[in-house]
C-alpha cells in the first residue's frame, strides 16, 4: 500500500475572533471563539490505484454491488439495484444506485461524482477516506455507523440520517443538509462551511473540535447541544435570536 498523504481544508481556516471594538468573549457555555490555527482539519483523501473502466451492470451479482479497483461511467437513466453495496478504492461517475435497505454498506478510498444515492439505506455501515462531489443523497441513511476521513462538496443529504453514528475528520461544504439528523451522533473534528441546516437535528450530539462556518445556527434543531462547536464571530451575531430561544432568553421590543 502507498503511503497515504494529507490534505488540510483551506475552508475553515480563517474562522476569525471577535472583531475590534466587540467584547472579548473566548469561552462561553455553547461556543467557542478559537484563533484560526486551532480550526484547520486534516482529511485523508481515497487511496486510489490504476483504476479499470468496468461497466456498472457487471459488477452486480446475486443482489450485491461489489466494486474494487474500478472506473465506472455510467450514463443509464435507470438506478442500480442493489441490496449489498462493498466499494473499494474506486471512482464512480454518474451513478444512480437503489438500495433502499442495504445495511453494512461499506465506501473505502472512493471518490463518487455527480451520483444519485437518494434513499439508500446503509444502516450501521462505515464511509472510510470518502469524497462526494456535486452528488445527491437525499433521505442516505448511515444510522449507527462510521464515516472517517469523508469530504463532501456542492451535494444534498436534504433528510439524511447520520443519527447514533461517529463522525471523525469530516468536511461538508456548500452542501444542503435540511431536515438531516445527526441525533446522538458522536462527532469529532467535523467542519459545516457555507452549508444549509435549517431543521438539522443536532440534539443529544457530543461535539469535539468541530466548526459551523458561513451559516446561521437560525432553525437548527438542538442548538443548545452544540457545546464547544467554534464559529466565526459575525456568523455568531447572525444566530443571536437561535442562543437566545436555545438559553431561554426573552427578547425585549426596544
Amino acid at each position: 500500500m502507498r503511503p497515504r498523504g494529507r490534505c488540510i481544508s483551506q475552508g475553515v481556516s480563517d474562522v476569525a475572533g471577535p472583531k475590534r471594538g466587540l467584547p472579548r468573549a473566548d469561552h462561553c457555555d455553547t461556543l467557542e471563539i478559537v484563533p484560526p490555527d486551532h480550526s484547520r482539519i486534516a482529511v485523508e483523501p481515497p487511496d486510489l490505484p490504476e483504476l479499470e473502466p468496468r461497466q456498472l451492470d457487471s459488477a452486480v451479482q446475486a443482489g450485491g454491488l461489489v466494486l474494487d479497483g474500478a472506473l465506472v461511467e455510467h450514463q443509464g437513466l435507470e438506478p442500480v439495484r442493489a441490496d449489498r453495496i462493498v466499494v473499494t478504492e474506486s471512482e464512480l461517475r454518474g451513478v444512480a444506485i437503489d438500495a433502499d435497505n442495504a445495511p453494512g454498506l461499506r465506501l473505502s478510498d472512493v471518490v463518487l461524482r455527480a451520483c444519485d444515492l437518494s434513499n439508500v439505506d446503509g444502516r450501521e455501515g462505515s464511509l472510510r477516506r470518502v469524497e462526494i462531489y456535486g452528488s445527491r443523497l437525499v433521505g442516505f441513511g448511515l444510522a449507527g455507523g462510521a464515516v472517517q476521513d469523508l469530504r463532501v462538496l456542492d451535494s444534498s443529504l436534504v433528510l439524511a440520517s447520520f443519527a447514533s453514528s461517529k463522525l471523525r475528520d469530516v468536511v461538508f461544504e456548500r452542501v444542503d443538509l435540511a431536515g438531516a439528523s445527526f441525533m446522538e451522533a458522536q462527532l469529532e473534528t467535523v467542519v459545516f462551511i457555507d452549508c444549509k441546516l435549517a431543521g438539522t437535528d443536532f440534539r443529544g450530539v457530543k461535539m469535539k473540535g468541530c466548526a459551523i462556518r458561513g451559516t446561521s445556527l437560525d432553525g437548527i434543531i438542538g442548538v443548545d447541544c452544540l457545546q464547544g462547536v467554534s464559529m466565526p464571530w459575525v456568523d455568531v451575531l447572525d444566530s443571536a435570536a437561535a442562543l437566545a430561544a436555545a438559553l431561554g432568553i426573552t427578547v425585549e421590543p426596544n
